[in-house]
């Protein structure tokens, strides 16, 4: 009876040690990225008659992504070595971060207009002619495979790489004139990263940043081409 118990347990974790379909989850964390309400243009006539307000090249503040931790120092070396690239483009004069302290205290999606508005004072006293609002989401599939059976013991819950962890990341920015909420252009990077580690190294972070900074990187891509091709 115990080994078929054994069995049994076997090809349930067999039937665990799959992927699943994590867009659904990855799109929901992104949604309400403010590229919405940003001018003061309430129709469409008003909207396309918009046109930036400075040549280039322009000063940008960047608008980290709005979450409960702040960009890493990784991701701030990310954003400042695609600053400079961009700025070799002659679209970008400067890149700069927008410091804690003058960072909103709104929420985008409960009160997108306060956000918007905190944003766009940020970015002037900064002396800023565009804010680039970056904004990502990252999610985490988690199974095992049958090996995770020898979690059982010591040995395998330290040596025995039977959990995996897959995570995905969305990055996007939207570049809007400071003036009159001139939108320049929207970007997205994706990234991802898989590990299948033993029990004992992994946790609900695992594979997380590295997914987030690959998307980064990608999304820094898609900024510099988007530039080179406004200058042409």
């Amino acid at each position: 009876m115990k080994k078929i118990a054994l069995i049994n347990f076997v090809i349930f974790l067999a039937s665990c040690a799959s992927s699943t379909d994590m867009s659904e989850a990855l799109q929901s964390g992104v949604d309400g990225i403010p590229t919405h309400q940003f001018s003061d243009a309430n129709t469409v006539e008003e909207i396309r008659k918009l046109r930036p307000q400075a040549k280039p090249p322009i000063k940008v503040a960047v608008i980290p992504p709005h979450r409960w931790k702040s960009v890493s120092v990784e991701e701030r070396k990310i954003i400042e070595k695609w600053g400079e690239k961009l700025k070799e483009t002659g679209f970008v004069k400067s890149m700069e971060i927008v410091p804690q302290s003058l960072r909103s205290n709104c929420n985008y999606r409960s009160d997108s207009g306060c956000y918007l508005q905190e944003s766009r004072l940020a970015g002037a006293r900064l002396r800023a002619d565009a804010i680039l609002f970056l904004n990502d989401s990252t999610v985490t599939d988690q199974y095992v495979n049958p090996a995770s059976i020898l979690n059982l013991t010591i040995v395998g819950m330290w040596f025995v790489p039977a959990h995996h962890r897959d995570s995905y990341s969305v990055y996007e920015a939207s570049l809007f004139d400071i003036d009159n909420g001139y939108l320049y252009t929207v970007a997205e990077g994706y990234g991802e990263h898989k590990t299948v580690r033993p029990y004992m190294y992994t946790d609900w972070t695992t594979g997380k940043e590295e997914a987030r900074l690959e998307a980064l990187e990608k999304l820094g891509e898609r900024l510099l081409a988007k530039a080179q091709e406004s200058v042409k």
